[in-house]
């Protein structure tokens, strides 16, 4: 027999399921438990249950400064130093 949610239940997947649409699945687990007030376990339960654990990003972005460029350059530089070439 299949277990009727609570209408607790029922409203956080209902915000889930409108968050995850309105972001074309840009969000996380922590935007989902901001967004409803649940905790993230909650939220991964519900999305689990649901079937939605792949419609949503898995890990939030890095907010470290990119210095791919700088390290780039600076190891072509230190090639450069080593394999006698003038910089």
């Amino acid at each position: 027999m299949a277990q009727i949610p609570s209408p607790r239940i029922a409203r956080i997947a209902y915000q889930i399921w409108w968050l995850i649409e309105d972001t074309a699945g840009e969000c996380t687990l922590r935007d989902m438990a901001t967004f409803t007030g649940a905790s993230v376990h909650s939220c991964s339960q519900v999305c689990r249950y649901r079937g939605w654990s792949g419609r949503y990003r898995k890990m939030a972005c890095s907010h470290a400064v990119d210095n791919g460029p700088q390290m780039i350059g600076a190891f072509d530089d230190e090639l450069s130093v080593l394999s006698g070439e003038a910089a």
